[in-house]
């Protein structure tokens, strides 16, 4: 029979249902059993067995309970709770949380916001018996705030694998502060190393600070602070700033780095900067986890802002470049540019544009500055007759200024034309399959006229007027061919050059052969060289030959720079259903020299990931063996830990 009993406590209405309940008097005792039932506001029990003590206010579930707390469930061997004291005890209980699964041996609240857990256990493996599990002797959940846990080990098919005598994180669904999960690992040239050992720290809603350290084995200690901040569409940006534990002893040299980035819209005005400066050339080398900072040899540093008015666009810029091999540098204070809106009157489009550098560059021996100023006035405007034939016409005035204490300069005038017009050829007979061949050709002739109209502080040598007058030419070559109802291309054929007549030695210039065909079979290729015509030899040639194919489900890729004579070959795909590679190499063909190797091996793991990686890159090697957890890879756990037990809860 199915008894349902609602009476009032102290706190809210309850619910009970059971297919059997007895109620002892002389014990105070309501025993629901077969399928009980409890409700309280948002909470549910269901349990074997529910029993209920009205005069202490003490339930007691036995016989695999589930609690429902809104959207969460927890489940468990017993249950027993305090109603008036607010805490209680679980046994054996598994819940989910955020990305896994949460178990332990004993749960208890403690009152108010506290949890405590004895012997639990995290995983985001969903097989009865999961492939890894965090395991925590203890574990203390203090308001909604933070998770504190002692003897934390990483336990994968019951083998302990990593151990941490002491870890916390935060709870909070939000932003929160807390310590960061570290990096551990090992490379041949850094050995044995734990990274990004650190403190996360909000600041408020726009702004938080990280205190982070590396313990490197073969390098020692790197510490450093990154600040970022990100104010919506007002402002946003971040300042690295990290040195090695040499900063900070005397008499040693002092190496850091800092990388800051910041942007800001102000007044219609767009803002960003970069600092990136580094004590010595060899910081990244021996601190940079990255492969591809082993061989940065620049730093780069600047401002710039700009904005867009009704008559066009100005933009302002500072910047500093270094060498950090040679100690070269160079830096624009500032640099000025100001482009005018494009007019267009009568078919004529007007556009001018100006710029101003400040510039200062030197060595470690010798410093040198120079200033210069540019203008460029240009009119272009195009005629075309009948669709068939284009005629674009350009007329530009250039001024260029520059020096140090005396400023030079002259005013130059330039003016082209051209005319193109297409030619369509179609074959009319067949071959094979190949039902038409198509051949469109378009030739050019122009000419080009150029000279100074104007000297500034020039001495007479530089003055002399030297107008520059050829004629242009050139053809563009289209190749295609149509195969059923297809048109497949196959490649193009341009030539250009120049003919001088005030060069009485050598009037033509070296006709330009630029090559590409398509893609046949995997494979294509481009080249370009030049043909003189005096000695009748082609000049050098330059090009590329790539390929792509795949080969078992293997992808092949990579191709030959010529004259370079450099080989890339790069190879990736599954080995087997758990098993994945890469690899690339780079060589050069006439020395036998290899500059450049990457191999990757991945395991699938079930829920994680294990990736072998070796990389060789100029004099500098290593490899390294990391375990991913896919679901969870910054390996955090956050607030859906605390959703574990009834809060206040009430039969």
């Amino acid at each position: 029979m199915l008894l349902l009993l609602i009476f009032q406590t102290d706190t809210s209405t309850v619910y009970f249902r059971g297919a059997r309940m007895e109620y002892l008097t002389d014990s105070n005792r309501v025993i629901l059993m077969d399928s009980a039932w409890v409700r309280r506001g948002n909470i549910t029990l269901t349990a074997d067995t529910i029993v209920y003590y009205t005069d202490r206010k003490e339930v007691i579930a036995r016989g695999k309970f589930e609690l429902r707390i809104d959207t969460n469930t927890i489940t468990g061997d017993s249950l027993r709770y305090m109603l008036d004291q607010g805490k209680g005890i679980a046994y054996f209980t598994r819940n989910y949380i955020q990305k896994g699964w949460l178990y332990s041996g004993e749960l208890y609240k403690l009152g108010g916001d506290t949890l405590a857990i004895k012997r639990g256990r995290f995983t985001t493996c969903d097989l009865p018996r999961p492939h890894y599990a965090f395991h925590g002797r203890d574990m203390l959940a203090i308001n909604d705030e933070m998770a504190f846990v002692r003897h934390v080990v990483l336990r994968i098919m019951g083998i302990p694998i990593l151990y941490a005598p002491f870890w916390m994180f935060p709870l909070k669904r939000e932003r929160s502060s807390g310590f960061l999960t570290p990096n551990f690992g090992f490379t041949t040239i850094d050995g044995k190393y734990v990274r990004n050992l650190g403190y996360y720290w909000v600041l408020n809603n726009y702004a938080d600070v990280t205190l982070y350290m590396d313990i490197v084995e073969k390098k020692g200690l790197r510490m450093g602070v990154r600040f970022m901040y990100n104010i919506y569409r007002l402002m946003s940006g971040n300042i690295n700033f990290n040195f090695s534990n040499d900063f900070l002893i005397k008499q040693v040299r002092r190496r850091y780095a800092l990388d800051a980035t910041h942007q800001q819209n102000f007044l219609g005005w767009k803002v960003s900067a970069r600092a990136n400066v580094v004590s010595d050339r060899t910081y990244f080398q021996d601190y940079a986890e990255n492969k591809d900072q082993w061989l940065k040899t620049q730093t780069y540093s600047y401002i710039q802002t700009g904005k867009s008015f009704t008559w066009g666009n100005l933009s302002m810029s500072a910047d500093y470049h270094r060498n950090l091999i040679t100690g070269e540098y160079r830096s624009n204070l500032p640099s000025i540019s100001v482009s005018l809106k494009t007019l267009n009157i009568r078919g004529i489009s007007i556009s001018q544009s100006m710029s101003l550098l400040n510039t200062y560059r030197g060595d470690t021996l010798n410093d040198y500055r120079n200033i210069s100023f540019s203008h460029r006035l240009n009119l272009n405007r195009t005629f075309s007759f009948g669709g068939i034939f284009s005629i674009p016409h350009n007329l530009s005035f250039s001024t260029s200024i520059s020096g140090d204490s005396l400023l030079k300069g002259r005013t130059d005038m330039s003016y082209s034309t051209s005319l193109s017009t297409t030619i369509y050829g179609r074959s009319i007979f067949s071959l094979w399959k190949i039902r038409r061949f198509y051949h469109d050709m378009t030739p050019s002739v122009g000419i080009r006229y150029s000279r100074p109209i104007l000297f500034i502080n020039n001495d007479s040598l530089s003055r002399v007027l030297t107008p520059s007058f050829s004629y242009t030419y050139g053809l563009k070559n289209q190749f295609a061919a149509k195969v059923n109802e297809k048109r497949i291309s196959l490649g193009s054929l341009n030539l250009s050059g120049s003919y001088n007549p005030t060069d009485t030695a050598r009037p033509f210039s070296p006709l330009s052969i630029n090559l590409s065909l398509p893609s046949v079979a995997g494979i294509s290729a481009g080249a370009r060289t030049t043909y003189d015509y005096y000695t009748g030899k082609l000049g050098d040639i330059s090009g590329n030959v790539s390929f792509r194919w795949k080969v078992m489900g293997i992808n092949i890729s990579g191709g030959v720079v010529f004259p370079q004579k450099t080989l890339s070959i790069r190879a990736s795909g599954k080995l087997t259903e758990n098993w994945a590679f890469s690899y690339s190499i780079n060589r050069n063909l006439e020395t036998g020299e290899i500059f450049g190797q990457n191999l990757s091996l991945t395991r699938q793991l079930h829920r994680w990931e294990a990736v072998f990686r070796w990389s060789e890159v100029g004099p500098f090697a290593s490899y390294d063996i990391r375990i991913y957890l896919k679901d969870i890879p910054e390996l955090k756990v956050t607030r859906g830990m605390l959703n574990l037990f009834l809060p206040d809860v009430a039969p």
